[in-house]
């Protein structure tokens, strides 16, 4: 019986586990601006993360904020093609292609952003678990507590044959 409890507890201590993921929704409101909401897969917002809108041309921050407590943020949309950055701190960031204009971005603006590339790169390694991971911190986690009960059980023997004797 008490085999079977450290093994729920175990697989519970990993489920437990779990990471969470940063996600960024960018959202064009249709008047040369844009909404920027950051949270977490938990539900949890990302108020405080930082937000940046990096130049595609220079490199330049051409926008740079933290996000307020309501994890929503309405920015003018620049007149050069961007990237939009969430950055919720080690390992939790996350890049997205800028939206362009009303007007789109002017045709000589255009052929200089295709040589560019990105900037910033997301961090996808964020420090969550993948599965095998997970299997193998529940199996260290199961063999701990079965160290922990033998070596209870042994102990406890050990004390009653040295009281016989």
């Amino acid at each position: 019986m008490k085999k079977l409890g450290i093994l729920i507890m175990a697989l519970c201590v990993a489920s437990f586990l779990e990471a969470h993921t940063l996600l960024m929704n960018v959202m064009n409101n249709d008047d040369d601006t844009i909404t920027v909401r950051g949270e977490f897969s938990t539900g949890e917002l990302a108020s405080g993360a930082l937000i940046k809108l990096e130049s595609l041309l220079s490199g330049n921050v051409l926008f740079q904020q933290r996000l307020p407590e309501s994890s929503e943020l309405i920015i003018a949309i620049p007149k050069e093609p961007y990237q939009v950055v969430l950055d919720g701190g080690p390992g939790h960031s996350v890049v997205k292609e800028g939206i362009a204009p009303l007007d789109g971005f002017p045709a000589d603006v255009k052929a200089k952003a295709s040589t560019g590339g990105k900037l910033s790169q997301a961090q996808n390694g964020n420090g969550e678990w993948d599965m095998a991971t997970v299997t193998m911190f529940s199996i260290a986690v199961l063999l701990f507590a079965l160290t922990l009960y033998f070596s209870s059980r042994n102990t406890r023997l050990l004390l009653l044959q040295m009281k016989k004797n």
